[in-house]
């Protein structure tokens, strides 16, 4: 009786689907992650909505923009003061740029913020989808048909969206793995 062996089979994006002799599956899952769409079902208690700090934190936890029991502040922060100059649009406000948001960073913070660090979150929450920057002025991203500013239907829709292109993805591995089965 002899021994088969298979060769490593690879796909497209050049990782490596299956073992070889060994039959061990090896891919490089960070290469693959295009985005993450995390949201957590929290406890919404009477401690959360005593400070706007608190309320921020768990928001964000919410989101799934920060880890539990997170100890840096920086996105918390720039989130803070995102949040500041959406809702004071309601009231005349407009869109702020890095140096508002600075300004604004360093009023919550009670001390000069990092603005390398401040830009990064910035950029992390762009990169989510969450806000843009148009004009140099960065707001919440609102959906196509959106006619007001409402930030939860907002961020439904960019959160939905990016859960609906997974599923579009996870129902054609399915589709072909029942092939194969």
């Amino acid at each position: 009786m002899g021994v088969r062996v298979e060769h490593a089979l690879y796909s497209r994006a050049g990782f490596l689907t299956f073992g070889a002799a060994r039959g061990i599956m090896g891919m490089p899952e960070s290469e693959l992650i295009r985005n993450a769409c995390l949201v957590r079902d929290l406890q919404f208690n009477e401690e959360v909505k005593m400070t706007r700090k608190s309320l921020v934190r768990w928001l964000a936890l919410s989101l799934g923009l920060i880890s539990p029991n997170e100890t840096r502040a920086g996105l918390l922060e720039v989130l803070e003061a995102l949040l500041y100059f959406h809702f004071s649009k309601r009231h005349g406000g407009a869109d702020p740029d890095i140096y508002q948001i600075l300004e604004k960073v360093k009023e919550i913070r009670k001390e000069e913020p990092n603005p390398k660090a401040v830009r990064y979150h910035l950029l992390q929450l762009k990169k989510l989808g969450i806000i843009e920057a148009k004009s140099r002025k960065y707001r919440f991203v609102l959906s196509p048909m959106q006619e007001n500013d409402n930030l939860a239907s907002a961020l439904s829709y960019v959160y939905r969206q990016r859960m609906d292109s997974s599923f579009e993805k996870i129902k054609k591995a399915l589709s072909l793995l029942e092939k194969t089965l």
